[in-house]
């Protein structure tokens, strides 16, 4: 059986002084395999932290990456918003709709008839 350097060396001094190796505190001594133990689950909760940040770090940017889309298709969209009611203006302008009245025809009512609100669709 091999010792470790740390044991082997205790033997040797113990020997060099003339103490006896049967007194020594065996309940001090670390048990072989166990060795990495305290530092695995350490190790095990530094890597997943690390892991959980920056798997935070890559939604953040995800999230203000589509934000900025969103904003920008916003503006976008109340672009044309702006235009189409621009354009609904143009066309229900007065003075547009006599024009095209007269170019297709129509003329003023001589009389007007009302029917009441029986004739109205409900």
């Amino acid at each position: 059986m091999s010792l470790r350097w740390g044991d082997r060396r205790r033997q040797l001094f113990a020997r060099a002084s003339g103490r006896d190796e049967l007194r020594r505190d065996w309940s001090s001594r670390r048990k072989p395999g166990r060795r990495g133990f305290v530092w695995a689950p350490i190790f095990v909760v530094l890597v997943l932290s690390t892991l959980s940040l920056a798997a935070l770090r890559i939604s953040i940017l995800r999230n203000g990456y589509a934000l900025g889309a969103t904003l920008q298709r916003e503006t976008e969209l109340r672009a044309r918003e702006r235009s189409a009611a621009v354009a609904v203006r143009v066309e229900r302008d007065p003075r547009k709709l006599r024009d095209l009245a007269a170019r297709q025809g129509f003329v003023r009512p001589e009389r007007l008839i009302d029917l009441g609100d029986e004739a109205r669709p409900r």
